[in-house]
């Protein structure tokens, strides 16, 4: 019997598409019309991929794919909100955003549909292999924020320490899936480092509060006999790390940590964010203002165009039903994924489900409404899954692709 056929090229295409984000040609010197933006030529490769491998997905529904309508309702409902916004409001941009938001998870559910597991399985080497190229490029000096802030390949702190953490969350994923081989574990204290020169707080609370769900989540005792050693090499590698390489920022993280935080309770302006949110929630609860209606009422400069938290930016733009819209999209990917028996969820399912909440979580902190693309996109890979070709009873004895022994 010849083996099913399973995506390839196309999930790469469609990480890199989804990583590059608003990367420009400009910063390379380059002005090209259209292709500028490097999303739509990377966004029409992946179109064209997946139309000529649409028929090895053939009719196949998903379980667990009514979560993918709460989210195209949410970001349907963004735009329409465009209708709305206060007078000097420009909002052409955001739109192109939330277009390529619901693209990119469409495409991602489409994937799912397909081969859930072998997708988010090439989804997460890929972030692991992203997290040392970012790494590798931030330890040249080159793309450091102002401060000495860490930060790479034109994205901002707050990219890299999502990166850094999605190297550790694949980290354990690839120790896991390797039968525990130790060696996956190395790499851990060098993307934690790579977290706290970010100097982003956020992304370290945000790792914080997924550790926690995490503990909360699973209900198995620890056997100390299975974590010694591989808490034992953690333990002496976060020694090396912080002994040949911790001086280098020693100083950054007293001032930014120590100092200006703990200190002088700098919140980087986030506190007057989040009160102009609420203020104009308040004012327009039921609405709100309209896409980009925060910018263009609160004014603040153009380098507080948005509120850097998601449910509050919902709200203030979005109102009541916004939120509403939000939250509905949040319970349909978790009633999807739990709705899978807990014996049957796989090591991608359960990586995937992580990493979404963590990046959800910075998105308390940081971010627009397209820089939470990667949350929406790894929650659906948690949530949906192949469901049975047409035709095909529903028997208890479905065969999972991560009961098989072979990688």
């Amino acid at each position: 019997m010849t083996e099913p056929a399973r995506p390839g090229l196309v999930v790469v295409l469609a990480f890199v598409a989804t990583l590059a984000g608003r990367f420009t040609l400009a910063r390379v010197g380059l002005d090209v019309p259209v292709l500028n933006d490097v999303r739509v030529p990377l966004l029409l490769a992946v179109l064209m991929c997946l139309l000529l491998e649409a028929h090895r997905i053939g009719p196949r529904a998903a379980a667990g794919g009514y979560c993918l309508l709460p989210i195209l309702g949410l970001h349907g409902y963004q735009v329409l909100s465009a209708t709305w916004t206060p007078p000097g409001a420009v909002y052409g941009a955001m739109i192109g955003d939330l277009l390529a938001v619901v693209f990119m998870v469409v495409v991602y559910y489409t994937l799912a549909k397909w081969d859930r597991d072998h997708v988010t399985r090439i989804t997460l080497c890929c972030f692991h292999a992203a997290a040392w190229v970012y790494f590798l490029a931030a330890s040249t000096g080159r793309g450091h924020a102002a401060g000495g802030r860490w930060a790479a390949l034109g994205g901002g702190p707050n990219v890299f320490v999502r990166i850094m953490v999605m190297g550790v969350l694949t980290s354990l994923y690839l120790y896991v899936r390797s039968g525990a081989k130790l060696r996956w574990l190395m790499p851990i204290p060098v993307f934690l480092f790579g977290a706290i020169a970010s100097g982003s707080r956020g992304g370290l609370v945000a790792l914080a509060i997924t550790m926690l769900i995490a503990l909360a989540v699973n209900r198995r005792k620890p056997r100390w006999d299975q974590l010694a050693k591989p808490a034992g090499l953690v333990l002496v590698m976060s020694i090396i790390v912080a002994v040949t390489a911790g001086p280098t920022i020693a100083g950054f993280v007293q001032s930014r940590f120590v100092e200006a935080t703990v200190g002088q309770g700098y919140t980087s302006q986030r506190d007057v964010l989040f009160s102009w949110a609420l203020r104009l929630f308040w004012q327009r609860p039921l609405f709100g203002t309209g896409i980009n209606g925060f910018h263009a009422i609160a004014n603040l400069g153009e380098g507080e165009a948005y509120v850097h938290n998601l449910p509050l930016s919902v709200a203030a733009e979005g109102g009541f039903v916004g939120l509403a819209l939000l939250g509905l999209a949040w319970f349909a990917l978790g009633h999807a994924y739990f709705r899978t028996p807990r014996e049957q969820r796989s090591p991608e399912a359960r990586t995937a489900a992580y990493g979404g909440i963590y990046i959800g979580a910075t998105c308390l902190f940081s971010g627009d409404y397209f820089d939470a693309r990667l949350m929406w996109i790894l929650l659906v890979l948690a949530a949906v899954r192949p469901g049975a070709p047409p035709g095909t009873p529903l028997a208890g004895n479905i065969a999972y692709p991560w009961s098989r022994t072979s990688t």
